[in-house]
């Protein structure tokens, strides 16, 4: 029963907004910044509409694929899309009420995440695609506190970048027969094995190195962050059953609740 349940949030990207909404609560609070609670609701509703938007497309593009994702996507389209419609119209209004330097952002984050939608395709054709995806998450979270707080932190994007553009590399590559099969482009199916699998050391040994640069509370979340995706990593057949890699990789974007307060 909780499986299904917790298959059903994956489905509808629930835990990716959880993890994202966690995750700017996180930085908020080491910033020492309160952007108010208007701000993650709507970062939380940006984020599902274009994951759900995405998802749906890709459903619709894809009419013979067995993925459960986009199974569900398809039987349910037009329930998804009013869902949408809803959760647009009740966060639209919140847009009145954020700092005018975080809403003039956010509306820069959401062209690029428009762009990123019309033209998806060709970035898949250039392996692009999940580093622009990392690129913009990592903006979409750390933008906030950065903003408010006047503070621009280097190395602490560089680590947040690294750790989203790892996630998906490791997705792209436990899923790679099936992106194959079904004609998916992804950064596995275009990149050599070998190769994928040595900028996955890379950015696991560099995201260490960056992170042991300080024992700060943000750069111990990135140790222990790292350190799992080594694991999975090394660990991968374990995990592959039942989207476990999935759970798990998607779990370290929850952990900074743990952090949070310490």
């Amino acid at each position: 029963m909780f499986f299904r349940v917790y298959r059903l949030a994956q489905i509808l990207s629930l835990d990716i907004v959880i993890g994202v909404v966690i995750l700017l609560r996180f930085f908020c609070v080491q910033f020492r910044v309160n952007p108010g609670w208007e701000v993650f609701v709507l970062l939380g509703a940006a984020v599902w509409l274009i994951y759900t938007f995405d998802h749906l497309r890709d459903a619709e593009n894809s009419p013979n694929s067995a993925r459960e994702r986009y199974v569900f996507h398809r039987k349910y389209k037009k329930m998804l899309i009013v869902a949408s419609a809803v959760v647009l119209l009740i966060s639209a209004p919140l847009i009145f009420f954020v700092p005018i330097t975080v809403l003039v952002g956010g509306i820069l984050l959401s062209t690029f995440s428009i762009l990123y939608l019309l033209i998806q395709r060709k970035l898949s054709r250039l392996l692009f695609k999940e580093l622009y995806v990392a690129l913009v998450y990592s903006a979409g979270v750390l933008l906030v506190p950065i903003v408010l707080s006047g503070t621009f932190d280097l190395i602490l994007f560089l680590l947040l970048f690294q750790l989203t553009f790892l996630n998906l590399i490791i997705f792209s590559w436990f899923e790679k027969e099936e992106d194959l099969r079904e004609g998916f482009r992804s950064i596995a199916t275009q990149m050599e094995a070998d190769k994928l699998e040595k900028l996955m050391f890379t950015l696991v040994s560099l995201g260490l190195a960056l992170s042991l640069l300080s024992f700060e509370i943000t750069h111990i979340y990135f140790i222990v962050g790292f350190t799992i995706y080594a694991s999975l990593i090394h660990l991968s057949k374990r995990f592959r059953r039942n989207y476990l890699y999935r759970a798990i990789g998607d779990g370290v974007f929850l952990l900074p609740i743990v952090f949070e307060w310490i």
